[in-house]
């Protein structure tokens, strides 16, 4: 099986995910929104669910492999809703200004999630598709990270004294900070797809995706016709939004059960070839 010692890494991520996201949400944990509440339970049981499906096929557990396996089908369109819910709220309070980190950032941000939602539904519908075939199977899993690893490392490089923040004034040492992560992620997803020969693709997709998404950060992100449009969802009203997102969530889920269900199906003795 590939990468024993998954897991670990994954559980990692945890205390850095912690410290990256304290100054915006822990530490107004009791004050937070909703949305923000349903992204960070669901993303934080994904995290979960990666490290136990990696430790539990390592160590022999394979019951539990599956069923927690079919327990990600459930929690997958849930993350897809709080995806949603985190957008449109971000649109809001780019739309009003809430404060100089919106204005300057959500709208660039927001490419980020779009390319990283549709990253994420793309690996896992191919770890579906791919459930029997053990190296393809779990890199795709893994390459749901994608959109996780790099708003975390970016919200922590201003622990690095040259991109410090002291106030308003440095915000715009934010930027760099974000591209730096995406730029490490991209590098991190190469690596790994150099030392998994034949079977790098996932990791060569996932690292392509992630430069798109650091592109479309830097370009259509700042332009004022999508900061224009991007204004214009805030009036939307939420709960359509994240059902449909759901329930998209649902059908990728359940397309890609079918899709692996499909490949099972041995072909019928006149399809072989002579």
């Amino acid at each position: 099986m590939p990468y024993p010692r998954a897991h670990w890494y994954i559980l990692a991520l945890f205390p850095l995910a912690g410290l990256a996201f304290w100054p915006q949400y822990l530490s107004q944990f009791a004050t937070a929104s909703a949305e923000y509440h349903a992204h960070g339970i669901t993303a934080s049981l994904w995290l979960l669910l990666l490290a136990a499906q990696s430790w539990t096929v390592h160590h022999d557990r394979r019951v539990l492999h599956r069923r927690l396996g079919m327990a990600s089908l459930l929690l997958f369109p849930l993350f897809f809703a709080g995806g949603a819910g985190i957008f449109l709220g971000m649109a809001d309070r780019f739309a009003n200004a809430v404060s100089p980190f919106y204005t300057m950032y959500a709208s660039r941000l927001a490419w980020l999630d779009i390319v990283g939602v549709g990253a994420f539904a793309w690996f896992y519908f191919e770890a579906l598709r791919s459930r029997r075939k053990v190296h393809l199977h779990s890199r795709y899993m893994l390459g749901t990270l994608t959109p996780l690893i790099a708003p975390i490392l970016g919200r922590l490089m201003p622990i690095l004294p040259p991109l410090s923040i002291s106030g308003p004034q440095d915000f715009w040492k934010l930027g760099i900070g974000f591209q730096l992560a995406n730029l490490f992620v991209a590098a991190l997803f190469f690596t790994l797809a150099l030392r998994s020969g034949k079977h790098g693709r996932p990791f060569h997709l996932a690292a392509a995706l992630t430069l798109l998404s650091a592109l479309l950060y830097q370009t259509v992100g700042g332009m004022d016709w999508w900061k224009a449009f991007y204004a214009g969802l805030a009036p939307l009203p939420s709960a359509p939004f994240i059902m449909a997102a759901g329930v998209a969530g649902i059908l990728v889920a359940y397309a890609g059960w079918i899709a692996g269900k499909r490949d099972l199906i041995p072909p019928r003795p006149e399809a072989l070839p002579a």
